[in-house]
């Protein structure tokens, strides 16, 4: 085992999924992110804004190319995506979110093609792979002011078949899939700025933003997606690698060579 991997986290992370990791970002770059992504919200260069109450900026590496490199296999992550993934981890997408009010996300896993990649490649010999998310926190989540859960006993009891097909983006809180998940054990995480939480990309979560923020200071965070092996584009995530591609090159989206 890595020597800077946890023991206990991993053994947390193998069991549910995800697991939070305290520290890994330190103050300066929580910092100089904030004061970035604030700003990019206030001449709204972002991509998304949608009816939750989420907005997306996915052109960071281009915006800020070094910033935004410096969190590429991350070495407090880099152990767990290491040990999970190796040197087939590639990055996928990279991008930052803000909530400028409250905020209930949808549960909603981020690959939902899981469970239908081998079926969907249309392959002899089809290949299954795994996703990782790495999450950094730029703001504090207390119990009062917001939160993010995850199910807990998703590895060994997943979506049930007859309901998968109800598992997509949706504002629709009565959805067979948004039901089932608001029934099943859960546990709330709550990362405080310069925390990051690691999790595998299927596993159903749901952020919530519960008051109001200070004054420039929305809820925020940056989010890297890794990916085991190619996808073909068709595939059902929530990320497209094209613009990652575009700007670090095939070789540069392996940050463990």
């Amino acid at each position: 085992m890595n020597k800077n991997i946890s023991e206990k986290n991993l053994e947390f992370l193998q069991k549910n999924g995800f697991v939070l990791v305290k520290e890994a970002l330190d103050k300066d770059q929580v910092s100089v992110w904030k004061k970035k992504l604030y700003s990019l919200y206030i001449n709204q260069q972002y991509e998304i804004n949608n009816t939750v109450g989420n907005v997306a900026f996915e052109k960071l590496l281009e915006i800020e190319p070094h910033l935004s490199r410096e969190l590429i296999g991350h070495k407090s992550v880099a152990p767990y995506l290491k040990y999970f993934l190796g040197k087939q981890c590639q990055l996928r997408s990279l991008r930052a979110h803000i909530n400028p009010g409250t905020y209930l996300q949808e549960w909603h896993m981020d690959f939902y093609d899981y469970w239908y990649q081998q079926e969907s490649s249309k392959a002899n010999v089809p290949l299954k792979g795994l996703c990782m998310n790495t999450t950094f926190y730029l703001t504090d989540n207390t119990p009062e002011k917001g939160r993010l859960r995850f199910l807990t006993e998703f590895l060994d009891k997943p979506t049930p078949e007859n309901l998968r097909s109800h598992a997509h983006y949706t504002d629709d809180r009565e959805n067979l899939f948004q039901t089932w998940c608001d029934s099943q054990k859960y546990i709330d995480l709550y990362p405080m700025a310069g925390d990051g939480i690691v999790f595998f990309s299927h596993i159903p979560h749901q952020g919530a933003k519960l008051v109001q923020d200070a004054e420039h200071s929305p809820r925020s965070n940056i989010v890297l997606h890794y990916q085991q092996n190619p996808m073909f584009p068709d595939i059902n995530f929530v990320s497209d690698p094209q613009f990652t591609l575009d700007q670090l090159g095939y070789a540069g989206t392996f940050p463990f060579k």
